[in-house]
């Protein structure tokens, strides 16, 4: 496979590129997702969740 191989100036880049930089871009609204996933929320669950990473390395090393 042949390739050409051009070391460009940065200033050349700005007539080719089709980039153009607008003010309203600049301004993006940032969300927040904090809390959107509460209605998966199983509070039940959550107490077995806090000992199981701890519960997973005892019954893997137990016997080790």
């Amino acid at each position: 496979m042949d390739f050409v191989r051009v070391v460009k100036n940065s200033d050349d880049l700005q007539e080719i590129l089709p980039f153009t930089y607008k003010e309203d871009s600049a301004k993006v609204e940032k969300k927040n997702l904090k809390g959107a996933l509460s209605k998966y929320k199983n509070e039940g669950l959550q107490a077995q969740e806090r000992d199981a990473c701890y519960k997973t390395v005892v019954d893997d090393y137990e016997n080790s």
